[in-house]
């Protein structure tokens, strides 16, 4: 593996693979949300300040209210996404740590799984109608992965999820783009991939060393 990073878009994240670490990080789109809270919540400080002669202690009063519960998470959430991940993969620790989200900064280690306690990655079928949230445009036919790690004890923790399109082109590369990273952290981790994901029609689960 080169020094440089290799970037594998996931489904609100992208995996960030390096020499000895990967982690699974917010996509850079994610800063959007909170820097708007912030640009918002001083906009609401600044008319707070402009206006404070002219307005009713009361009508200040609803003015601050929601200042003070969007900057700091605003904050908290801005901080998340340029340097908080969800699962971070270390060579070095020999560990795969699942972190805290937004209100812990994705800092805070949430489980912490050694090497030797996996027993494989898989990619698996994805189940777009558990979840409404997870469909970014409804209506469109869509197909996801997940990639879950399975401990030795039969835990299942899920790392990301892909979604793609549901044709052949599109099918293909959702498909791959989730392959890819988890082989990445099977490879760190010194373990096998386990697909039981359909991979064409009446597909069946296969075993990558």
């Amino acid at each position: 593996m080169s020094d440089e990073a290799r970037r594998i878009p996931l489904d609100r994240r992208v995996c960030i693979v390096r020499e000895g670490r990967i982690d699974l990080r917010p996509e850079r789109g994610a800063v959007i949300g909170p820097l708007i809270g912030l640009s918002l919540s001083g906009a609401i400080f600044a008319a707070i300040v402009l206006f404070a002669n002219d307005l009713s202690v009361t009508v200040l009063a609803l003015m601050l209210i929601p200042c003070v519960i969007l900057t700091p998470l605003s904050g908290m959430g801005l901080v998340y996404s340029l340097i908080g991940a969800a699962v971070v993969v270390e060579a070095a620790k020999k560990s795969v740590r699942f972190q805290q989200g937004v209100l812990g900064l994705g800092l805070g280690t949430a489980e912490l799984v050694p090497f030797w306690k996996i027993a494989r990655i898989e990619v698996e079928d994805f189940a777009l109608g558990q979840s409404a949230s997870r469909l970014p445009r409804p209506g469109f036919d869509l197909r996801a992965w997940d990639i879950i790690l399975v401990k030795e004890s039969g835990k299942r923790l899920p790392i990301g999820q892909v979604v793609s399109g549901n044709t052949e082109d599109l099918i293909d590369e959702g498909f791959n783009r989730a392959l890819d990273a988890a082989e990445a952290i099977a490879a760190m981790a010194g373990t096998t991939v386990a697909i039981t994901a359909a991979v064409e029609e009446g597909g069946e689960s296969q075993v990558v060393d």
